[in-house]
């Protein structure tokens, strides 16, 4: 008769450390999600960015720019969830500062712009609502509702004092007081504390540790709306980020985690992807991607998606090593996602389904093993192994929430069993199911690539030509005409990339002409992606130096970027 048992605790030639089953469990809120089976969302960003072409606002944009011309929250909505989305996040407020509900706490708000009195299905007596809509498509569709409200705001005058805490507390409130339904998932984002415009001044203000007291916001949020999820790296939180924005997360992951300690951010950043056997908070990470190459839309972008194959090579290695999957939607100026976006969710989730379609017992063949421990007393698996009439197919530490594992070949046997080699205590029961996948299509995903960057022609990159210690001059092929700057940052040292910095052109690489702007690259730590920089004019030169005001990392030496000109 064929088995599929697990044989728990062998007895071993060496003593088994079996240490305390007081194990971090999950709240009621993470357990709920888990036994659901919710483990993929996406989140929506959708703002003044979409039409600045950048992804970090400065603060000073003007709301009258937040104009799309054939806004459809359905249609984002149902793209969504053809794509197997089972949630979205919708982006309440970047760090710009610019709000897209019409919020009492400033007049940076979507009631200022064209969009609030232009005419569409969700228009209320008021004006049209983003957030509202956004809400609503959701509800409509049967998928679940989230927000996005970034701490951080570079617009607010009253940033990094005590007067900006009460109006981020009240901005909450708005956004999960009811008046947008239950939300699944609060995104609140740990960037903060940086240059803004401030009502004006056009300073850099930091904020001491403690500043935006969470505990507070947190308390609020969870009286009001229970079964609402809390993503942050503060460990009061339910989700965590894993310390990278490419969808990666270690084979071994664990849920637990340490205390967060924002001024020890680097000892956090060492496990944030992996977990730790050591942990003291039920805290699984979120693996955060964008679906383009940045998180809002840039059409530069345009044909540089995620394939669905390696869409579902990222789903294998978030979902499947114990994570949520998170994907970045962003629409375009329509207001719409364009035709790609919408063709690479829907074959990804055809993929996925392919994947998971056919469920068989070990004696038919099987290529993908699908394993999860009951962690409603806490994680305490800490090795396995899945042996197959007296084979080892595969091991790891970790099983957690769930583990997916791909086999290079298809099997087939009598007896299977998940041996378990260590444990904390007595673990829980664990499930294991058996997939038969076409092996050509396993081979499509496990060998596809993430798309590179647009290539741009050899005119229009800069050859380096000199590099003093604050700038660099780059000589291009011939005398060029442009009106815009793309940069793109070198991953290999890039803590030294120009975060902020000054451009000057010139005919004969003697005589300069400054441009009178400061220019900036955003989330390049997270997301080192080519970007670009728009001048106020257009220029014409052969030479073009960049002088860096800040780098990346303190300390630092800059680092050699890339430079291409465009239209």
């Amino acid at each position: 008769m064929r088995r599929l048992w697990l044989f728990a605790l062998p007895v071993l030639a060496w003593p088994l450390v079996l240490e305390s089953a007081g194990r971090p469990v999950p709240s009621p809120a993470v357990l709920k999600r888990i036994e659901a089976g919710f483990e993929r969302y996406g989140i929506v960003h959708f703002s003044i960015n979409t039409f600045t072409d950048r992804e970090w606002g400065y603060g000073n944009e003007s709301p009258a720019l937040f104009n799309p011309t054939a806004f459809d929250a359905n249609q984002i909505v149902g793209a969504c969830k053809d794509g197997g989305l089972q949630g979205l996040i919708v982006v309440a407020k970047h760090h710009d500062g610019f709000c897209l509900w019409p919020t009492k706490t400033t007049e940076h708000n979507i009631a200022k712009t064209p969009f609030w009195r232009s005419q569409g299905p969700g228009v209320g007596s008021q004006g049209r609502d983003y957030v509202k809509e956004m809400e609503q498509a959701c509800r409509r569709a049967g998928i679940k509702f989230g927000v996005y409200c970034s701490p951080w705001d570079r617009n607010n005058a009253h940033y990094a004092t005590d007067r900006y805490v009460k109006i981020f507390h009240e901005q909450i409130r708005e956004l999960l007081d009811g008046r947008y339904g239950d939300v699944f998932e609060l995104w609140l984002d740990n960037a903060n504390g940086g240059d803004g415009y401030y009502g004006g001044v056009c300073e850099r203000r930091k904020i001491p540790i403690g500043y935006y007291r969470l505990d507070d916001v947190l308390r609020f949020v969870r009286a009001s709306q229970p079964d609402v999820c809390i993503f942050n790296e503060d460990e009061m939180a339910d989700f965590r980020w894993p310390g990278n924005e490419s969808g990666i997360l270690d084979e071994n992951c664990r849920a637990t985690g340490l205390r967060f300690d924002i001024a020890k951010y680097d000892a956090y950043m060492a496990w944030a992807d992996k977990g730790t056997t050591e942990g003291v908070c039920f805290h699984p990470p979120e693996a955060d991607f964008p679906l383009r190459q940045g998180w809002f839309y840039h059409a530069a972008h345009d044909g540089f998606d995620r394939s669905p194959e390696f869409l579902m090579k990222i789903y294998l290695r978030t979902c499947g090593n114990g994570g949520a999957m998170n994907v970045g939607i962003a629409p375009d100026r329509r207001g719409l996602l364009p035709d790609e976006d919408v063709n690479a969710l829907r074959g990804f989730e055809a993929i996925r389904q392919a994947f998971f379609g056919r469920k068989v017992a070990s004696g038919d063949g099987f290529n993908v093993v699908v394993m999860k421990e009951d962690v409603s007393l806490g994680e305490r698996i800490d090795g396995w192994e899945l042996v197959l009439d007296g084979r080892v197919l595969t091991s790891g530490r970790s099983i957690g929430i769930k583990r997916i594992r791909v086999l290079g070949k298809i099997e087939k046997g009598v007896d299977l069993k998940v041996c378990l080699t260590k444990s904390f205590g007595k673990p829980g029961a664990v499930v294991c199911e058996l997939f038969a996948v076409d092996p050509e299509l396993v081979r499509k995903v496990m060998q596809s690539e993430a798309p590179e960057p647009p290539k741009a022609s050899f005119e229009n990159v800069g050859i380096p030509t000199l590099k003093m210690h604050s700038s660099q001059v780059y000589m291009f092929k011939g005398t060029r005409t442009f009106s815009s700057v793309t940069v793109a940052p070198d991953k290999s040292t890039l803590g030294g990339t120009p975060v902020v910095f000054r451009l000057s052109f010139s005919m004969d690489g003697e005589t300069w002409k400054t441009d009178p702007g400061m220019h900036r690259l955003d989330n390049v730590g997270a997301n080192p992606i080519p970007q670009t920089v728009t001048l106020g004019r257009i220029e014409r030169a052969r030479y073009v130096r960049l002088e860096a005001e800040r780098l990346l990392q303190d300390g630092a030496r800059l680092s050699t970027v890339g430079l291409t000109l465009g239209d």
